[in-house]
This record gives structure tokens, C-alpha cells and sequence, in this order.
């Protein structure tokens, strides 16, 4: 099915031939955006010879744990103000604008922060993906899509993926897991359940969710993380 996705956004794409495209992909947390994203970019490049395509995430754009404390929002980390969204609309407008190449932050998934100590360089490519919670808050893009499946689903996903990143980091004491790993299963369990209804669920509900009528394509995934449909709204 990301076939499909593909042929659509190339139509669009060939439209205004050798521009500089970009796509938008957002969803809840722990839905698969990176991997669609990845997905999609291979699936690009194949479909058409010589074009190049580059993913990056809002991630990169999240403020500092520092800042978010300093403001008293680190409980609201993922929402729409946890984001330098100015930062990432100007390093966008610089690629369209021709710079061959931006600077960005890094974001580590272990240390759950901006690694202060390296960025990343974002070459120009021809079709870019910005992928994140926030994506669709960015103007002017060329295409949108939306993942979407059922919340059970989601929250067994999240639910997944953090007791992984938990039991992969244990032994790394440097990690944001490593001090949760040390605690009882059944507060871990609690601590969890705590994010996904207290932040998770709610930046969902009220911030991204509602983007989802705004979108080019809505992807929807089945329990297995399989995509079962594509709609078209546009």
C-alpha cells in the first residue's frame, strides 16, 4: 500500500517539476512514523531514478529538558509548546530557498533529550520528509499525511516500545531508562500508563488528532502494524 502513497505524492510532485517538495507525517506517538517515513522514502527513490529524499524529525526541534523545566511544561513534553517551531519552519524555508545544506540539533531517544554536544547536516534533497507529532504545524507543505489506528492499539504499542527502551537500557546508567529500570514492575507499569494518559493520549486528542481532516492521505494500521487502508482526501 505505500505504493499508492507513493504514486500520489509523485504525481503531485512531477506537477511542478525539479521544486523543492515536502511532505508532512504526523500521528500519535508510537504509531510508526519513523518507520513509515522510511518506508516511503525507499519506495520514492525506487519509483523514480535520480530523485533523493531525506527524513527529518521534528524531534530535533523539541526544547531542551532544561528549558521545558525552566518553564514548568516537562510534563507537556510533545505538545505544540515543547516545540522551537519557528527554528524548524526557518530551517525549511532555508532548503527551499536553495541552501544546499542545514544544521540541525540532535535528539537521542536514550538519553530522552537534545544531545548538546553534536548536531546533525541535513543535505538538500529533492522530496523531504518531516516527520513528528507536530509535522502538520508546518506552512506551506507540499503534501500531508496522518497515521491513524485504534488507541488500544496505540497505547499497547507505546507500552511495548518503552519497556523495550527500559530493558535495553538498563545497564547504561547514563540513560533516561536506567533510574526507571530500578523500580518495581508494578510502578513502572503505573508510570506508563500515568504518561500515556496524562500526555500522550491528551496531545493526541486535543493537538493532533484534530490535524487529521487537514491531511492529503490518512494511513490506517491494524493491530499487527499492518496498513489495512489508504483514504484519499484530496
Amino acid at each position: 500500500m505505500v505504493q499508492q502513497l507513493t504514486d500520489a505524492i509523485l504525481r503531485k510532485y512531477k506537477k511542478n517539476w525539479e521544486k523543492f517538495f515536502v511532505v508532512t507525517l504526523t500521528g500519535s506517538v508510537s504509531v510508526g512514523k519513523s518507520t513509515i517515513s522510511k518506508q516511503l522514502a525507499q519506495s520514492l527513490e525506487r519509483s523514480f531514478p535520480g530523485l533523493t529524499v531525506s527524513i527529518m524529525s521534528v524531534d530535533s526541534f523539541i526544547y531542551p529538558n532544561r528549558v521545558l523545566q525552566e518553564r514548568g511544561i516537562f510534563n507537556q513534553k510533545g505538545f505544540p509548546e515543547s516545540y522551537d517551531l519557528q527554528a524548524l519552519s526557518t530551517k525549511i524555508t532555508d532548503l527551499r530557498a536553495g541552501q544546499d545544506q542545514i544544521e540541525i540539533p540532535l535528539y537521542r531517544q536514550e538519553i530522552n533529550d537534545i544531545d548538546a554536544s553534536q548536531t546533525v547536516i541535513v543535505k538538500r534533497p529533492k522530496i523531504l520528509i518531516v516527520e513528528g507529532v507536530t509535522a502538520l504545524r508546518l506552512k506551506n507543505a507540499d503534501y500531508a499525511i496522518y497515521i491513524d489506528a485504534d488507541e488500544k492499539d496505540i497505547y499497547q504499542w507505546f507500552l511495548k516500545r518503552t519497556l523495550a527502551f527500559i530493558r535495553e537500557n538498563r545497564q547504561i546508567p547514563g540513560s533516561f531508562y536506567y533510574t526507571l529500570s530500578k523500580k518495581p514492575v508494578t510502578e513502572i507499569m503505573s508510570l506508563i500508563q500515568k504518561t500515556w494518559i496524562q500526555t500522550n493520549l491528551k496531545n493526541l486528542k486535543t493537538y493532533i488528532e484534530p490535524q487529521k481532516s487537514k491531511t492529503d492521505a490518512i494511513i490506517h494500521k491494524k493491530q499487527n502494524h499492518e496498513i489495512d487502508r489508504i483514504t484519499f482526501q484530496k
